[in-house]
């Protein structure tokens, strides 16, 4: 299990809705200079580049950026998406020593371990910089401090309220702390719907993932399970249940919790940059940021970057031209548009900035960027804990013991 792994299926960006595209592929206009090649060039050199995100418009996106920069740079380029057990295909292509040229990799699990192994190119020696991006991004594609992937996109977590349940409520501030996203779920909850709506099940990683924001939010050590922080995370889902503003079932729901903000069954949610490009909602809808604790505190998330690796090659040209792909690949154009179509933030700040300008909604995920955390940091140590958070919430929310009590047990368990 690893942290912001899963997420609900996407809705493909239409013509109709709302979200202009700003900027078409333009090639690898707006990059920096490729790396160089030691001969002629890249002319006759063919690579293979793997991905595993296989919805639309994503995939087809990829392989239009990575077919232009190829002609661009006189390469020759075979983009394949690849369905199933992807960490398993590339730990096993890097076993058999068949990686392709290039391969996208979440920066959590998939990075490290194929680093460890010793099997990536190292990025700076090939002519790669992280210029343009936030040291809390940049930090995401490194292993040991060597830049093995280049970021091109990441994911955090935002709160989505449904605006008319918000002005029925009288609602008119926004909440900053833990007592005024009580206070609103609380104003918001009636018989036609719930206040909330948050993931609580074990087992396929939600209940973690929009959990952590709030531990970091209040303070927390996401190493410490007994930290204040966590247990203020806790009694704020406590409450929440208490007050009759989080369903008691929220135990069975997951990822697919989120249908119930968007069927208009709870007026308020936490999700990713995907629900921005979502086309099926039937309601206009806001975001803000996680709120923190307390005043004093400082909303936080968790990060999880996605970048394009370069696999280690005894031909050093056929590793510069994958470079020069890659880097043509993470031009500013290409990510806003991926952002604008596929809902992903941007790696670059820049490109971020642009994707606000555009989807002013976006807002809410791109402000916390640069102060996230980098679950990818605890190690596989994450696994252990992450479970251990989930029966502290259960044990706390169902059983009606006390946030320490939960996280103590949960700690010893």
């Amino acid at each position: 299990m690893s942290i912001l792994r899963t997420r609900p299926s996407r809705v493909a960006l239409s013509a109709s809705a709302g979200l202009a595209t700003v900027i078409l592929l333009a090639g690898c206009a707006g990059s920096t200079a490729p790396a160089e090649s030691d001969g002629d060039g890249f002319e006759g050199v063919e690579l293979t580049v793997w991905n595993n995100i296989d919805f639309d418009p994503y995939q087809s996106l990829q392989k239009e950026y990575f077919e232009q920069c190829a002609s661009d740079l006189g390469i020759k380029v075979d983009v394949q998406t690849l369905s199933g057990d992807y960490t398993t295909s590339l730990l096993q292509a890097a076993s058999s020593k068949s990686l392709p040229d290039v391969a996208l990799m979440n920066t959590d699990t998939q990075l490290p371990q194929l680093a460890a192994q010793g099997v990536l190119a190292d990025l700076g020696e090939l002519g790669l910089t992280t210029d343009g991006l936030a040291d809390s991004v940049a930090d995401l594609g490194q292993y040991d401090g060597t830049l093995f992937a280049l970021p091109v996109q990441v994911e955090d977590y935002s709160v989505f309220y449904n605006k008319e349940i918000f002005d029925a409520a009288g609602i008119t501030e926004l909440p900053t702390t833990f007592d005024e996203l009580i206070a609103a779920a609380k104003a918001t909850t009636n018989a036609e719907h719930y206040g909330i709506a948050l993931p609580g099940i074990a087992g396929d990683g939600s209940t973690s993932s929009y959990f952590l924001p709030f531990l970091l939010s209040a303070g927390g050590d996401p190493a410490e399970v007994t930290s204040d922080g966590a247990a203020a995370a806790i009694d704020l889902y406590k409450t929440l249940v208490a007050d009759g503003s989080l369903s008691k079932e929220f135990v069975n729901w997951g990822w697919d919790g989120i249908d119930q903000w968007k069927s208009g069954k709870a007026a308020i949610t936490v999700s990713g940059p995907w629900n921005l490009v979502d086309t099926s909602l039937g309601f206009d809808y806001g975001t803000f940021p996680i709120p923190a604790a307390t005043s004093a505190d400082t909303s936080s998330v968790g990060l999880l970057g996605y970048g394009y690796g370069v696999a280690v090659q005894a031909d050093k040209k056929r590793e510069q031209a994958a470079a020069a792909l890659v880097e043509c690949r993470a031009a500013e154009e290409n990510q806003i548009d991926t952002a604008t179509k596929g809902g992903y933030v941007p790696a670059l700040t820049s490109a971020q900035d642009a994707f606000v300008s555009e989807v002013p909604a976006a807002e809410a995920f791109v402000t916390p960027v640069e102060n996230a955390f980098n679950p990818a940091s605890l190690g596989t140590e994450w696994n252990a804990l992450q479970q251990k958070y989930v029966d502290a919430l259960q044990n706390a929310t169902v059983n009606g013991v006390s946030a320490e009590e939960a996280l103590s047990k949960a700690d010893q368990g």
